[in-house]
């Protein structure tokens, strides 16, 4: 398999450290809201990319955190903690707010049929491990204390701005950095922050009551389940700088090896050409598209677009998808029993084994719709994540009378006619497929 790499800028044949064995870390929600479509394109993303894994023999250990505290508004090293900021607004504890989202998050999903992860460790069950690694930084000379607070010194890491591939000044460039007199350097960041009194969620260490930075809890979590170096480090593209940047800055000025062998980027989530987030108000929650579409949908629509490019939301691509969907359904309907198309299969790995091109295997399925059969539609929806289970439909009297009457124009040739009908059971939630034996696999999405 090949795939592409962040921190080379290349498309790499993929070499797990050890034999038939991948360890993945993937950065998980800051658990203060529900989640939006660009958490649904990451986490859908990489749970595809272990199922392919999974497929191609490898045994995969996937580890996905869970950031309960230390994540401040607007990424940053100043202001306020964001579920803290909710836990104020609501009236509850931090640990309440974080403890329901959390909830809330492997809800939507287990609805889209993404699998848990193997580890989902929290932030906070690991302050231990945090402050003895910002320790071991201090010792080795690359994190300074001052005034309660622990910041890396960036000057002091000769390889930061690699995954980034810029350097110091320029990566500054377009970021806000507050000018901090107690930092060496603005580039500096928080590894460990001092707590004032009123603040809820703190934590005893060396330096005075505090809590973590949001960077030093990703590098402790993924090195304690998978070692380092790992295999695959994964997240959405605006995780590049600063997190992911840090992450290889205090985890490799700890042990003096690389974080991860290869850091892999799901592209920017937009709508209307404007970054989706929560801070702009402008995302949509995965609970409503989920009233709209089924999860086998929302998949399909997601997987039609290369996971580097952006994702643009606009609703004709779920359409799309939806339509898609139902020629899949149908042709599973009338598939074969038994056997499988091995051509077909060797090439659908071998198209997702180049950089994960999921919009290419999708248009393999549709060149091969009809020739598959059931197994190999399960073969398809272990790796896709698709449940491909058609919706039972209850036709009333009159909706009965109207097939026949539209199967009764398309044998006179009145394709007119026959299409006017289609469409008027179409807004009712039924569509036809038309075969050789006439209307079949009637679904309803």
């Amino acid at each position: 398999m090949k795939i592409f790499n962040t921190l080379t800028g290349k498309t790499q044949q993929f070499s797990p450290i050890n034999k038939g064995k991948v360890g993945m870390y993937v950065c998980g929600p800051t658990v203060y809201d529900f989640d939006h479509l660009g958490h649904a394109r990451t986490y859908i993303i990489f749970d595809t990319l272990v199922r392919f894994l999974k497929s191609l023999g490898y045994q995969v250990k996937y580890v996905q955190n869970i950031t309960d505290v230390g994540n401040l508004v607007a990424d940053q090293d100043e202001g306020e903690d964001k579920i803290e900021k909710k836990a104020k607004q609501e009236g509850k504890t931090p640990e309440k707010i974080a403890r329901f989202y959390e909830q809330e998050h492997f809800a939507d999903m287990a609805a889209l049929n993404v699998q848990k992860p193997d580890k989902s460790p929290r932030a906070t069950g690991n302050i231990a491990d945090i402050v003895r690694h910002i320790q071991m930084l201090i010792d080795k000379g690359f994190a300074y204390e001052t005034g309660g607070n622990v910041y890396f010194n960036v000057g002091q890491f000769k390889d930061y701005g690699k995954l980034s591939h810029k350097n110091t000044a320029q990566l500054l460039k377009n970021v806000r950095v507050k000018n901090d007199p107690r930092k060496k350097n603005p580039a500096d960041f928080a590894l460990w922050k001092k707590a004032v009194p009123a603040h809820l969620q703190q934590w005893d260490s060396p330096w005075g009551r505090g809590y973590p930075g949001w960077h030093i809890e990703c590098s402790v979590m993924s090195t304690k389940y998978l070692g380092q170096p790992f295999d695959i480090h994964g997240s959405a593209v605006e995780h590049v700088f600063p997190h992911h940047e840090n992450e290889i800055a205090q985890s490799q000025a700890a042990y003096g090896k690389p974080l991860a062998n290869y850091f892999v980027h799901s592209g920017m989530v937009t709508i209307a050409g404007q970054k989706m987030s929560k801070s702009l108000k402008n995302y949509v929650l995965i609970k409503d598209l989920l009233k709209k579409y089924p999860a086998d949908v929302i998949r399909l629509a997601l997987l039609q677009t290369y996971y580097r490019k952006p994702f643009d939301y606009n609703p004709q691509v779920f359409e799309l998808a939806k339509t898609r969907l139902r020629k899949i359904l149908t042709a599973r309907t009338e598939a074969k029993k038994i056997g499988e198309n091995e051509k077909f299969r060797d090439k659908f790995s071998e198209v997702l084994s180049g950089d994960f091109n999921t919009p290419l295997a999708l248009s393999m399925i549709d060149e091969y719709l009809n020739k598959l059969t059931v197994s190999d539609f399960d073969f398809i929806s272990n790796i896709f994540g698709l449940r491909l289970q058609p919706v039972e439909i209850k036709l009333t009297a009159k909706q009965k009378e109207l097939i026949k009457e539209r199967e009764k124009f398309r044998q006179a040739g009145d394709f007119k006619k026959a299409d006017e009908v289609r469409t008027q059971l179409a807004k009712e939630g039924i569509y036809i497929e038309d075969t050789k034996n006439g209307p079949k696999g009637l679904t309803k999405l």
